[in-house]
């Protein structure tokens, strides 16, 4: 379990902001807290990580994780990384690691937002492609990572807890009483029925899906992933 939280938009997030999140965020990874910073124009970029080491306990696979103007936070596992770096290897790719991490960064290079159907795992990553000028968020197929949504008049928050984007955001997110309400008389099935959560304007990203923000602050949705049923199979 790691903990990822950012932000793309238009202010400036002062120093003693992101020092106080990355406290925070040590419950999710105790063994090493990091961040990187990118200005595009008048656009600014913020990725946070804080990581739990499991697999390739080397700080050479701390994050955030950068490779060719591409640079990931990631929290999860991907059970299949050991052969999709077999496959990345036929096609070029060379490997400074062994984690999964830079499978999941050089499986981006090489397939783009399609790499996600590659993936056997749970996920939640955020990458900043500074040669498309996008963020990519993604969250795995079954929604297992948590990966929440904050967007303000000035630029989009997200993060694997809402405190951590209350806390980059330094705003004072109001309850959702509807959310709250729908808990405590119909219980937790309830829940996870839409993509609202117990604050208003911050949501769920979905599961098995991509999200991609651009320089403009547009947000696209892609779900790339829905279950299907064949009675037949």
């Amino acid at each position: 379990m790691c903990g990822i939280a950012g932000y793309i938009g238009k202010n400036k997030i002062d120093d003693i902001t992101i020092s106080n999140s990355l406290d925070l965020m040590k419950n999710r990874g105790p063994d090493s807290q990091d961040h990187k910073i990118f200005t595009d124009n008048n656009i600014f970029v913020y990725l946070l990580h804080s990581r739990l080491s499991i697999i390739d306990i080397n700080e050479r696979s701390n994050q955030p994780f950068s490779n060719n103007n591409k640079t990931l936070i990631f929290n999860g596992e991907i059970y299949n990384y050991i052969e999709i770096r077999n496959d990345l290897l036929n096609k070029g790719h060379d490997f400074k690691t062994n984690s999964d991490t830079e499978v999941l960064i050089k499986a981006y290079e090489e397939y783009g937002q399609e790499c996600v159907h590659y993936f056997n795992g749970m996920w939640s990553f955020a990458i900043w492609d500074e040669s498309n000028e996008c963020m990519i968020l993604s969250r795995d197929k079954f929604g297992e990572k948590p990966l929440y949504l904050y967007e303000t008049n000035h630029g989009i928050y997200f993060g694997s807890e809402i405190k951590f984007i209350q806390s980059l955001s330094g705003q004072k997110t109001e309850i959702n009483y509807d959310m709250l309400a729908n808990y405590l008389s119909l219980g937790y099935k309830s829940l996870n029925k839409n993509n609202k959560t117990f604050f208003k304007n911050i949501i769920n990203v979905e599961y098995g899906t991509n999200i991609v923000v651009g320089k403009s602050l547009d947000i696209k949705k892609n779900k790339y992933w829905n279950p299907q049923y064949d009675p037949d199979m």
